[in-house]
């Protein structure tokens, strides 16, 4: 992908120095275009020492090298443009459609069918001052730009001394943002929906039993349907829930958190309805214990806890399933042979069913499956074998994508 970074007058300016290397590193070619107010905070040569193929300033924009105009020329070549930080000065000039810098230039000359993701950052006074915020409403309308997204800033201590809104958000979730975000979709676009991460049994208020499940392939899958053109609802177990909580600031993805399997069953049921497809790679506990409001002592515990089937969260979203729905099952299993999975289809009659071998991993073995970047899998379509071999998730995702939205 070919990046436009443009970066403006801010202390935070410093954080994309960090953004570009990790784009480069990636793979992305990148530039990099410096306003006025940023030369404050960061010098050009540090871009090109991490990797940015050119840096442009406001004076650059006159030059006479080379045929073209440059910011005409720089709208044709980029694929996105980026601005982080925005400073309240740009953002008044990208809300009135000035032409004062290079950067707004740019913005003004990029096509409209060019993604736009602009990362506002400053002081909290300023950000809520009534001329800011109008300058926010407009960048917001999608009649006026279709594809031009405007992320919320973070809170916290800020630069200068106070604790507020107004920091830049976190530079790993601007590149989450940066390589998958989809703003074109609309509010009518289908709808997936999609579980994430482990359920926790709770025994007490201070003991459960849980899994290894991270939540991983549930959030690839989720990023590969926004990026097809889905609004998403994602129903994620605690652990999940925090460490992807990232996924919120996509347009159109709705992250709902679930402690206990029956938390995630009562979500799901709200949702499916209003779902044109379901996915189900979140590692669900199959059992819960008799919850007790105070902690169990040693001297009252047993040899064994009684335990209880908890509700099948599948086989319920089955039994609601209408025509125009397809499910994906997933088995998270330690043997994914014909006669495990084909038995679990026979019981749970999905269109999709995924076997993943899994192992939490020991003195003895490795884990598998559980918080990989790949796994061994077997797609059954009905009852038939579709696919079986080894899959990075993220092309697990990709697969399941084109599988399901014919």
């Amino acid at each position: 992908m070919r990046i436009l970074l443009g970066v403006c007058g801010s202390i935070a300016a410093y954080k994309t120095f960090d953004l570009a290397r990790s784009l480069v590193k990636k793979g992305h070619e990148v530039k990099v275009i410096l306003t006025r107010g940023a030369l404050e905070f960061v010098k050009p040569e540090v871009y090109r020492y991490l990797g940015v193929s050119d840096v442009y300033l406001d004076q650059d924009d006159f030059a006479t090298q080379g045929p073209g105009v440059l910011h005409v020329e720089l709208c044709k070549w980029a694929h996105r443009l980026v601005i982080a930080p925005c400073s309240a000065n740009t953002l008044a000039e990208l809300s009135q459609g000035s032409a004062k810098q290079l950067l707004t230039t740019v913005f003004l000359a990029l096509p409209l069918e060019k993604p736009v993701l602009i990362f506002p950052a400053m002081n909290t006074q300023m950000l809520y001052h009534p001329f800011v915020q109008d300058n926010l409403k407009i960048l917001k309308r999608f009649d006026l730009h279709p594809n031009c997204y405007l992320a919320p800033t973070d809170s916290g201590l800020l630069a200068c001394g106070d604790i507020g809104e107004g920091k830049l958000m976190d530079v790993a979730v601007i590149e989450e943002l940066i390589l998958s975000l989809n703003p074109k979709l609309k509010t009518d676009a289908p709808q997936v929906l999609i579980t994430m991460g482990a359920t926790k049994a709770l025994l007490d208020p201070v003991r459960f039993l849980t899994n290894p499940a991270s939540g991983l392939t549930a959030a690839l899958i989720a990023k590969s349907f926004h990026q097809k053109g889905f609004k998403v609802v994602i129903v994620a177990g605690e652990d999940a829930y925090k460490n992807y909580s990232y996924l919120a600031h996509f347009p159109f993805i709705k992250m709902i958190k679930a402690v206990s399997t029956s938390d995630m069953h009562q979500a799901v049921i709200e949702h499916f309805p209003m779902s044109k497809i379901y996915l189900s790679p979140a590692a669900i506990g199959d059992v819960e214990f008799d919850y007790k409001d105070e902690k169990l002592k040693k001297d009252t515990l047993a040899n064994s806890l009684p335990l209880k089937p908890s509700v099948d969260i599948l086989k319920s979203v089955i039994d609601l399933k209408k025509s125009d729905q397809v499910i994906v099952g997933f088995a998270a299993e330690t043997d994914v042979s014909d006669e495990v999975l084909l038995k679990k289809l026979k019981s749970k009659p999905c269109d999709f069913l995924v076997g993943t071998k899994v192992h939490q991993g020991g003195l003895m073995s490795e884990r598998q499956g559980f918080q990989n970047a790949n796994a061994h899998y077997r797609i059954f379509q009905k009852t038939d074998v579709i696919f079986e071999g080894e899959l990075a998730k993220e092309e697990l995702a990709q697969k399941l994508v084109g599988l399901t939205s014919l």
